[in-house]
C-alpha cells in the first residue's frame, strides 16, 4: 500500500512539473519560441532633431524634380514651346537657293591670203563674257497646319517627363529612409553598416546623374561644406 501511494505521488509531481514547464513555454513574452520580439528602444530626441534639421536644409523633392526636368530639357515650359513650334512650323517655307556662274571666251581671226604678205591678219575679234545667276525657291506645306506628325512626337515627351519624375522621387525618398535608418538605428555588424553607407552614396550619385550634379552642389552650398 505504501509502495503504491509512493508511485502515485511521484506521477503527480512529474505531471505537475511538465504542465508548469509547458505553460511557461506557451506564455507570450516569457522568452519561448512563441514570444513576441522585444520592442526597439525609443529613438534619441537629440538625434531626431539633428536628422530633421538636416532634412530641412536639403533641397526639396520639387526642387530636385524641377532641376532634373531642366537638365534633360523636358521641362513643361520647354515642351510647350516645342509643341507650339511644331504646330506653326508649316507657316515657315522651305527655301532652296541655287547659284550659277558661266564664263566664256571667243577669239575669231580672219586671214586674207591675197594680201597675206602685206597684211597677215585681215580681221581679229575677241569676245569675253561672264554670267552669274541666283535662283531662290520657297515652298509652303500648309496642310501641316491641319495635322502635323511632329506634334505627336513632342507629345511623347510627356512619357519621358513621367518616368523621370518617378525615378527622381523614388531615389529621393529612398535616400531619406536610408539616412534615417543609419542615423537612428545603425546596424551592429560593421560589414552591413559599410554596405548601407555605400548604398547611400550610390543613391546620391544617381540623383547627381539625373540633375547634372545639381544635388550635391546644392547640398554643399546649403550645408556650408
Amino acid at each position: 500500500m505504501r509502495k503504491t501511494l509512493r508511485v502515485v505521488l511521484t506521477l503527480v509531481l512529474v505531471v505537475g512539473a511538465s504542465a508548469s514547464a509547458w505553460a511557461q513555454e506557451a506564455a507570450p513574452g516569457e522568452g519561448g519560441e512563441g514570444a513576441a520580439p522585444a520592442a526597439p528602444p525609443p529613438p534619441d530626441p537629440a538625434k531626431l532633431r539633428a536628422l530633421k534639421l538636416s532634412f530641412e536644409r536639403e533641397p526639396t523633392v520639387k526642387e530636385v524634380q524641377r532641376m532634373a526636368l531642366r537638365f534633360f530639357q523636358v521641362h513643361p515650359d520647354r515642351v510647350k514651346g516645342y509643341r507650339t513650334g511644331a504646330m506653326y512650323k508649316a507657316l515657315v517655307p522651305d527655301l532652296e537657293v541655287a547659284a550659277n556662274a558661266e564664263r566664256g571666251l571667243n577669239d575669231r581671226r580672219m586671214t586674207d591670203y591675197l594680201y597675206k604678205a602685206v597684211f597677215p591678219i585681215k580681221e581679229s575679234e575677241a569676245n569675253n563674257h561672264t554670267t552669274y545667276s541666283i535662283n531662290l525657291r520657297a515652298h509652303w506645306s500648309l496642310d501641316r497646319l491641319i495635322f502635323n506628325a511632329e506634334v505627336l512626337d513632342v507629345t511623347s515627351l510627356v512619357g519621358v517627363q513621367e518616368g523621370l519624375l518617378r525615378e527622381v522621387t523614388s531615389l529621393y525618398f529612398t535616400r531619406r529612409r536610408l539616412m534615417t535608418f543609419l542615423k537612428l538605428n545603425p546596424p551592429q555588424d560593421p560589414g552591413e553598416r559599410i554596405t548601407e553607407s555605400i548604398r547611400l552614396e550610390e543613391i546620391t550619385a544617381n540623383l547627381d546623374a539625373l540633375t547634372g550634379g545639381y544635388f550635391t552642389d546644392e547640398l554643399r552650398k546649403r550645408l556650408g561644406t
